[in-house]
């Protein structure tokens, strides 16, 4: 049996042998089935791992170091059960496909951005979840990728960090001492940008129809080849 359960935060898609459990007898049969469940259950594990690193987009060389030491498979002798999550959030979007910085007067930022308020246009586009999109209030600095959450959200009249600029600024108005002068520009705070984060993505979409085409197969076939020396005479 192929399903997926839910407790608490966790989302986990579990691989059960227990509602066959009756078409066995006494003896040590399970002890031989459990070692089939786990068979059958990291094999699986294997194939959504493959399927959700294409479901979320993720550039080469990335596909050990954050999906496979990122997802778990931990097998359930009791409940003759293995089941397979992910422990990682969403990483920075850097390592995403379709990474680009955007010109705000494009024509690429202009169709992304259609239907969107001046203070909602972003200019940093990614191919997360294989859907091409550009992030609102988004923006590219030399220190990597940003998007500024609404002034509504809570923010101060000071420029963030990410926005400075350094130069002699001619443009730039000035009180009578000569200091900058505040733009009374309310500003809101601005975090880096991330993508899919592993742990949510795995029960779902492709890496879930994975699941349920492979684990049902695997299932039989692994745990009958260990069942079979029991039944012969």
């Amino acid at each position: 049996m192929a399903r997926i359960v839910v407790k608490k935060t966790n989302v986990k898609l579990v691989l059960s042998l227990r509602d066959r459990a009756a078409l066995f007898g006494s003896g040590d049969w399970r002890k031989h089935a459990n070692r089939g469940v786990i068979d059958a259950g990291r094999k699986t594990k294997t194939q959504v791992q493959r399927a959700v690193r294409q479901q979320m987009a993720l550039k080469d060389g990335h596909y050990q170091s954050y999906v496979v030491d990122g997802t778990r498979g931990v097998p359930r002798q009791a409940r003759l059960a293995y089941e397979i999550f992910g422990l990682a959030g969403g990483q920075r979007v850097e390592i995403y496909k379709g990474l680009r910085a955007l010109k705000l007067s494009g024509a690429a930022a202009a169709r992304f951005n259609s239907g969107r308020g001046g203070g909602d246009a972003g200019t940093v586009r990614s191919g997360v979840w294989n859907a091409p999109r550009v992030f609102k209030r988004s923006f590219a600095t030399a220190n990597g990728f940003f998007a500024m959450l609404p002034a509504r959200a809570g923010g101060s009249g000071t420029a963030p960090r990410a926005l400075w600029t350094f130069g002699a600024k001619p443009d730039q108005s000035r009180d009578a001492a000569g200091r900058f002068a505040s733009s009374g520009i309310k500003y809101g705070k601005v975090r880096r940008l991330y993508g899919p984060a592993l742990r949510k993505e795995i029960p779902k979409d492709a890496s879930l129809a994975t699941f349920l085409r492979v684990a049902p197969v695997e299932l039989e076939q692994k745990v009958m080849k260990r069942l079979t020396p029991l039944m012969r005479f």
